[in-house]
């Protein structure tokens, strides 16, 4: 039965959506489930833009997207890349009254699939139910004050078990920014693995506007950017 990876951060703009189509590239390029079989992922999302399909290059017109296959089992699916897959967002007006269909639709997924990721998003009505389906949670997040703050409450607020990594993203290379890190790692590295940082770069904004993943780069400069998503990976393929 596959496994369902959430990220979350209650605050937007945190690059949620760019880490999970990132991470869920590494697993299904990098890794191996076993000798001659690769890793299937899924990607639902709750972000209605689908910047995921942006990030990954693919320019597809879809109609019927995670809604439909709550209600009716069937919708579009769009391949992202070799073993990865994709379901669109096409409107926010799920119900949280669709809990029961939504978590038996995971369980077919499970079936499907090795991981199932989940794009995180507070606006949805179902952000509680994933939290809840979640086998394991990645929380990419700023560094300043009122970010790590938000994280902690957000630590407090689930169970510490299931998550599995933080993220600091998009960093600047500052005096500050290093205290904020410190001080993430003091108040939470005993309930959960801090990664490295994400910095921020021209690099990565190049890459997305390529629709290229950091996988599909050998530039030298991205190797440590590389390193901080192999712990991500790591953090899920251990758990």
């Amino acid at each position: 039965m596959g496994k369902v990876i959430l990220f979350k951060n209650n605050k937007g703009g945190v690059g949620k959506s760019l880490l999970t189509f990132w991470t869920a590239h590494g697993i299904t390029s990098q890794m191996m489930k076993s000798e001659n079989e690769n890793f299937k992922i899924l990607i639902l999302t709750s972000d209605s833009q689908n910047n995921i399909l942006q990030f990954s290059g693919i320019k597809h017109k879809f109609g019927k997207g995670l809604e439909e296959y709550i209600e009716n089992g069937t919708g579009e699916l769009i391949r992202l890349r070799e073993n990865l897959m994709y379901i669109p967002l096409t409107s926010t007006k799920i119900k949280s009254s669709f809990e029961d269909k939504f978590l038996k639709l995971l369980e077919t997924f499970k079936k499907q699939y090795d991981f199932i990721f989940i794009d995180g998003s507070p606006v949805l009505e179902l952000d509680n139910v994933f939290v809840n389906a979640a086998d394991s949670i990645i929380v990419p997040t700023y560094l300043d004050t009122v970010t790590n703050t938000g994280v902690i409450n957000l630590i407090n607020s689930i169970d510490t078990n299931k998550i599995v990594a933080i993220v600091p993203n998009r960093v600047g290379r500052g005096k500050k920014e290093k205290e904020y890190y410190t001080d993430l790692k003091n108040a939470l590295s005993e309930y959960t693995t801090i990664t490295s940082s994400i910095p921020q770069t021209a690099m990565i904004r190049d890459l997305t506007e390529k629709g290229k993943t950091i996988w599909e780069t050998k530039v030298a400069k991205i190797h440590d950017i590389k390193k901080t998503f192999i712990e991500i990976v790591g953090a899920i393929i251990n758990e």
